[in-house]
């Protein structure tokens, strides 16, 4: 595919998320400009302060604070791993040549790559 139709095609993303920002803008001065909306927002901003007052009274618990410790353990080993997958099922797909593979229960996956421009 030629690169003018690639800059093309970034060009209309670019004019498209305008008018999505554009649109969006228009939705919230519409919200901000509404004493009803506003209104039930205040209600719900006190609301939201007084139940995380209470979350942060019940997380200040031991039992609590150690239940966060190994949730934020988890989640970060579980991070690791998936990396680690990823570059597996790269070369996986390099060397085998297949967008599919058996996992552990016996179910085939199919392989998904992403790929995205970054600055």
């Amino acid at each position: 595919m030629p690169s003018d139709m690639i800059t093309k095609r970034l060009s209309i993303i670019d004019d498209i998320s305008e008018e999505i920002k554009k649109i969006k803008n228009m939705i919230q001065d519409t919200l901000d400009n509404d004493d009803d909306f506003q209104q039930m927002l205040k209600s719900t901003q006190e609301h939201k302060e007084k139940v995380k007052q209470s979350k942060d009274k019940i997380s200040n618990k031991s039992a609590v604070k150690d239940l966060e410790l190994k949730l934020k353990e988890k989640k970060l080993e579980l991070k690791e791993i998936k990396e680690v997958l990823s570059q597996e099922l790269a070369d996986y797909y390099k060397e085998e040549g297949t967008m599919e593979i058996e996992d552990h229960k016996g179910d085939i996956k199919r392989l998904k790559f992403n790929v995205t421009l970054t600055d």
